[in-house]
């Protein structure tokens, strides 16, 4: 869970950032962060998916930013919100239908090696990032709406769209602990060596579960 905040926090930042300062101060606090976020995974060899498109969101928005005539930056301003929601809602659901839910690389930091490649270990981390890829799309329409309109700012731009996070941050808490109780006691979490019992295997059957 330490890494996949650490995945989010530039986001957050330039989320953070659109409501206490102006634009460009938004994206320089995206693209900081995104970079701290970035070198501390390449030094913990656990760089990813989040990690690389957060970095490089923040600075190709930063460039176009540049390039935009500044009249039109009330514009962006409005939908800036929107805009990174959308892009983590695309990211998220195609991590999901390309086959590789965004959160099992983060999952396999905790999980028996044994297991990450159950169907089990593939249902639980679409279910997940099932649930926050939907998170973001509720934040994204709320943004959307808020964009649109004059009132309301609070709601929809704050409580809506960080909300619909927490809860899935939530979730993600509850399904993590379920399945670490259902790990056999005694056994390290990251083991490499640790072997699946038939509730964590499922795609076994009792006679080919890996004798000790």
């Amino acid at each position: 869970m330490t890494d996949l905040i650490w995945s989010f926090s530039p986001w957050l930042a330039f989320l953070l950032g659109t409501r206490v300062t102006s634009l460009y101060g938004a994206v320089a606090a995206g693209v900081a962060v995104a970079a701290v976020v970035a070198i501390r995974a390449v030094a913990r060899r656990r760089l990813h998916l989040l990690d690389v498109a957060g970095l490089c969101y923040f600075l190709a928005l930063g460039a176009v930013l540049v390039a935009v005539d500044p009249g039109h930056l009330e514009f962006w301003s409005r939908y800036a919100q929107a805009g990174s929601h959308i892009a983590l809602t695309v990211i998220v659901f195609g991590s999901i239908l390309i086959g590789h839910p965004f959160t099992e690389s983060y999952a396999r930091h905790t999980a028996p090696a044994a297991v990450w490649h159950t169907r089990q270990f593939h249902a639980i981390n679409r279910r997940i990032s099932a649930v926050w890829g939907l998170a973001f799309l509720v934040g994204t329409v709320s943004l959307l709406i808020a964009g649109s309109v004059s009132d309301r700012q609070v709601l929809l731009r704050v409580i809506v769209p960080f909300g619909a996070l927490y809860l899935a941050y939530r979730y993600t808490q509850k399904q993590t602990r379920q399945a670490q109780d259902a790990t056999p006691a005694g056994e390290p979490a990251a083991s490499g060596s640790a072997r699946p019992t038939p509730a964590q295997a499922p795609h076994l059957k009792p006679s080919q579960t890996p004798a000790s």
